[in-house]
């Protein structure tokens, strides 16, 4: 019997070191070179002699090796599956014009030890390359540091009470998607400001998860949602079509545990179709278990403006006229979101 006993607490413990998922040294972050830098999957397996696809699932892309070796990556995740082994990248894989992916050098760099390609490890700092050729904003801050900033003063009330979290997508050494010279964070972060003054020159409260060019971690992202006491979240974003540089359209994304997340992706949904001839893509249920919205404690949505493959949606998207009306489409979502939240607490 004690035998039976020692046999079961064994395999438990087992199983439990079993899920233990180990994490991929980051990058050492120096003075002269404080951004983690990044690398393309193409750029990866072409210096590694391996070829990679799309799949197995509609999220993942697959590096495969000469000796049967496979490397599995999935958008949105920091997850790596290497054999079947799962290990932890410093930040989250992103998809490329729906035909690459951007990983973290650091994670070149391991699996290049791996796999026994020493030779192949990087040690340099590498600078990319941005066109702009359309008409991004610059950002309100030059310094890297979130010092708060003074709020705007309130000329309305239609936000009285509330508290909102802004949370711009993306930042700093993750750019997000980025197609015809335009990157998501820039995007993400424009938007986010003028979403910003607007709420606060109602009378909101606004935390912001970043106000420059900088990457929180989405664990950080949600540390301080939770931490903030705020009503609600919103995240924003602007997309990628994996397949088709034809797709264009927008769409939010909410917890589908959370009713009150389903309504205020409504909400918003409405309100943007309001001031845009865009496709109307509907509020949905996240299929991905998105960090932001299962781990965030308040109604949270992720919103996603458009799509930057497009190219006549991604020149739409960069324009600062168009940013703003955007921002006040938000805007319209949220007064209708709280005068609705408001009114269940009276």
């Amino acid at each position: 019997m004690r035998g039976m006993f020692l046999l079961i607490a064994m395999s438990a413990l087992f199983g439990a070191g079993c899920s233990v998922i180990s994490v991929i040294p980051p990058q050492a972050v120096t003075a002269d070179d404080p951004e983690p830098r990044t690398i393309k999957l193409s750029e990866m397996c072409a210096a590694m002699g391996w070829s990679y696809e799309s799949g197995p699932g509609a999220y993942n892309y697959t590096a495969s090796g000469p000796k049967g070796d496979r490397i599995v990556f999935t958008i949105g995740k920091d997850i790596v599956s290497i054999n079947s082994t799962k290990w932890r990248q410093e930040r989250d894989t992103v998809e490329l014009r729906g035909r690459d992916l951007l990983l973290p050098e650091s994670t070149h760099n391991f699996v290049a030890k791996h796999f026994g390609m020493h030779h192949l490890v990087r040690n340099g700092s590498k600078a990319g390359s941005v066109d702009y050729t359309m008409d991004p904003i610059v950002p309100d801050t030059a310094s890297k540091t979130e010092n708060p900033q003074t709020p705007k003063a309130a000329i309305s009330s239609e936000l009285r009470g509330l508290h909102i979290c802004i949370d711009p997508g993306h930042g700093g050494k993750d750019m997000g998607g980025e197609a015809f010279g335009v990157q998501e964070k820039t995007i993400a972060l424009n938007v986010s400001l003028m979403l910003r003054d607007l709420c606060e020159q109602s009378g909101a409260k606004v935390t912001m998860t970043r106000t420059t060019d900088v990457y929180p971690t989405l664990d950080d992202r949600v540390a301080l949602a939770n931490g903030c006491g705020c009503h609600l979240f919103i995240s924003v974003h602007a997309n990628i079509a994996p397949n088709s540089d034809q797709v264009s359209g927008f769409e939010a994304f909410y917890n589908g545990n959370s009713a009150e997340g389903q309504r205020f992706a409504r909400n918003l949904i409405a309100a943007y179709a309001a001031h845009s001839n865009a496709p109307n893509r509907g509020a949905k249920k996240d299929p991905r278990g998105l960090r932001v919205l299962e781990k965030t404690k308040m109604t949270a949505v992720l919103f996603e403006l458009g799509f930057l493959s497009n190219e006549a949606e991604g020149k739409r998207l960069s324009q600062k006229s168009n940013q703003q009306a955007m921002a006040k489409a938000l805007w319209d979502g949220i007064v209708v979101e709280w005068s609705k939240k408001a009114s269940v607490s009276r």
